[in-house]
């Protein structure tokens, strides 16, 4: 309830002098209200829009240009998410925050390596990218770290249909071609270096 004159007594609706001054001060009012609710929207990280680029400046992430709202707003989620102690639970939500689908996480502790896997057809996205940079800040330094993306990849097979034994040539049969789905797997890795464990470097010394 936002006019002036809901405020006031019903005895003065009947004066027009009030009701005239009263319309005259609410264009501005209401310029005033919509500014009070866009400044409270930039509050609530699911609401904000300018107020995004203050958000980025505060947990010193690079500018947004280039996403929409809410690849950035994803981004500002997880980055909260990461301000803590870093654990499974924290890597699968900040994941889960940004690529915007459930991630299952798999520790390979004999390879101090961390498993983050997306449901199959995923298309990796900018966002893949950028959980990569935020992984990089709250991975403990001995761990690294694979980004898995199952990969659907239809190749084209051809059955045919012979004798197990014996030199007879294969009968006449032409079934066409089949496509199957096969699941590829491609690892985005923390860096392009190779993994050395500590035990490893103190046996060398």
């Amino acid at each position: 309830m936002r006019e002036l004159m809901s405020y006031l007594p019903e005895n003065y609706l009947a004066s027009r002098e009030t009701v005239a001054f009263q319309e005259a001060l609410q264009p501005e009012v209401g310029v005033m209200w919509e500014a009070r609710d866009d400044l409270l929207a930039q509050l609530d990280l699911w609401t904000a829009t300018w107020g995004l680029d203050l958000w980025e400046t505060a947990l010193g992430l690079s500018n947004g240009q280039g996403l929409d709202l809410d690849a950035r707003r994803r981004t500002v989620a997880a980055k909260l998410q990461g301000r803590t102690v870093t654990t499974p639970q924290v890597v699968r939500d900040m994941a889960e925050t940004l690529l915007g689908v459930p991630v299952t996480v798999t520790e390979m502790f004999g390879e101090y390596t961390v498993l983050l896997t997306t449901p199959a057809g995923y298309l990796p996205r900018l966002q893949t990218v950028r959980l990569r940079t935020q992984l990089r800040d709250v991975m403990p330094a001995h761990l690294d770290f694979q980004v898995v993306v199952p990969t659907a990849a239809c190749l084209p097979i051809t059955p045919r249909l012979g004798p197990r034994q014996g030199q007879a040539g294969p009968p006449v049969f032409h079934p066409g071609t089949v496509t199957a789905a096969m699941y590829i797997t491609p690892h985005m890795r923390s860096n392009f270096s190779t993994v050395t464990l500590p035990m490893a470097s103190q046996e060398g010394g």
